[in-house]
């Protein structure tokens, strides 16, 4: 039993001698101050700022009196690219299947739209 005693006893008396090494604050296992090396955790970085997109399609009506079809255009896009009609431009290039157009295919375009002219 007083074996027990002493073993509670110094036990208590480390915990002490701990807590005034620490001016009663508790935390003696966390670091206040940063490392000064090494990634900030995600919670303390700054955002990144998201780039704009870099417009890639023409102005309207700037693409001229032809269009060489590219990956991932449609009529519509082209269209839009270039601020034309689409019924005006599938019909100037008898287009029945808009999923048939090929890369590289030239295509004639029609006067710009009127209500697309600025």
């Amino acid at each position: 039993m007083a074996r027990a005693l002493a073993l509670l006893l110094l036990a208590f008396s480390a915990l002490a001698l701990i807590a005034i090494a620490c001016n009663g604050e508790g935390d003696f296992l966390l670091d206040d101050e940063p490392d000064a090396t090494g990634t900030p955790p995600i919670f303390e970085r700054s955002p990144q700022p998201t780039p704009s997109p870099t417009p890639t399609a023409a102005a309207a009506g700037e693409c001229g009196e032809t269009y060489t079809v590219e990956a991932g255009d449609s009529p519509f896009s082209i269209a839009e690219k270039c601020g034309v009609d689409v019924n005006d431009l599938q019909e100037l290039n008898d287009i029945d299947d808009p999923t048939s157009l090929r890369v590289g295919q030239e295509l004639k375009l029609p006067p710009q739209s009127a209500g697309d002219e600025e």
